[in-house]
């Protein structure tokens, strides 16, 4: 019985999608991520909306780095952050 449901869902899952899409590639979906920061519509990302991009980013990393929000980290702020944030970026254990 749950290999006949299992085998309808996969089934259906297929039908739903036409054959004739093709899957995205990992590159694929970064392309499009980055075209997305394409705000006028022309088709091209310009220099100003990628710097905008990263300047948003960069506000908000610098925020959660400004624990007391005083508009400056200190070494006190960086290293709380630092220890609180660096198993997502780098993989401690191996």
């Amino acid at each position: 019985m749950f290999i006949r449901c299992l085998s309808a869902i996969l089934l259906a899952g297929l039908m739903a999608t036409p054959a004739w899409a093709e899957q995205k590639t990992a590159t694929d979906k970064v392309v499009d991520t980055f075209m997305a920061l394409d705000g006028d519509d022309s088709g091209t990302v310009s220099s100003d909306e990628y710097k905008a991009m990263v300047e948003k980013r960069a506000n908000e990393r610098f925020s959660q780095m400004d624990a007391n929000g005083d508009g400056e980290v200190s070494a006190d702020e960086y290293r709380a952050f630092w220890v609180k944030e660096k198993a997502k970026w780098y993989r401690l254990k191996r």
